[in-house]
Formats: C-alpha cells, structure tokens, sequence
C-alpha cells in the first residue's frame, strides 16, 4: 500500500516510516497536516497515519480538508497519538477512524492496517 505519515516528532515519524516500510509499504511523510494534504493531493495514498497534535494544521482539521477534496475523501485515516479521549472527542474526531494511543502499539498497527489492506481492491 502506499502510505503517508504526518508526524511533527522526528523521531517517532521515522520510526513510523521504518516500521511500514519495513513491513512492505511505500511510504512517505511529512511533518504537518499542511505538508500531507499536498503530499496527498499528488501521491493519491490508500492509507494515511496522523498525529493530533501538529504545527501548521492539527490532525482533525486535516482530515476535515482531505473531505473537502473527492478523491482524497473516501481514503482511510488511522490516528496516532498522545491527546487524551477527551481532547479527541472535544475534536470531533470521526468515529470510523480508529485512534492509536502515543507511545505506538506496533502490532495494533498493523492489525489497523492490515483492515485497510483488506479492503482495497
């Protein structure tokens, strides 16, 4: 699958990016949700990883942009992060998206994943 991360922390965004890539992926990355949404317009992905939390465009607000654009609106969003459920539910974070909680459970990531895999054609 081709993957894009958006994750202001160096260090957790390269280990995200080893990790997928590790795993088979094509994956590419960018340090704010403004960087993804334009990464994502011209790589067209099958799955982007998140954080809450970001300089420039928080998570919520660039999935809310990613809708606001049809071919990028149906694709799949896993959020990783150290915002608590209040802060997430306060955010309006969609219900469908599955949120992964900072610091990162890789096997629950790749179970979130894989349900993506699953279900492209």
């Amino acid at each position: 699958m081709k993957i894009l991360i958006a994750e202001d922390d160096t260090m957790v965004r390269e280990m995200l990016d080893a990790f997928l890539t590790d795993q088979g992926h094509s994956v590419q990355s960018a340090e704010n949700g403004v960087e993804l949404v334009k990464l994502a317009l011209s790589e067209k992905p099958d799955l982007i990883v998140t954080d809450m939390h970001m300089p420039e465009m928080t998570g919520n607000s660039m999935v809310a942009m990613l809708d606001m654009y049809a071919p990028l609106a149906s694709v799949p969003v896993i959020m990783v992060t150290g915002a608590t459920r209040s802060e997430l539910a306060d955010a309006g974070i969609p219900t469908e998206i599955p949120i992964l909680s900072k610091p990162v459970d890789f096997d629950r990531l790749m179970a979130e994943v894989n349900k993506v895999a699953s279900r492209l054609p």
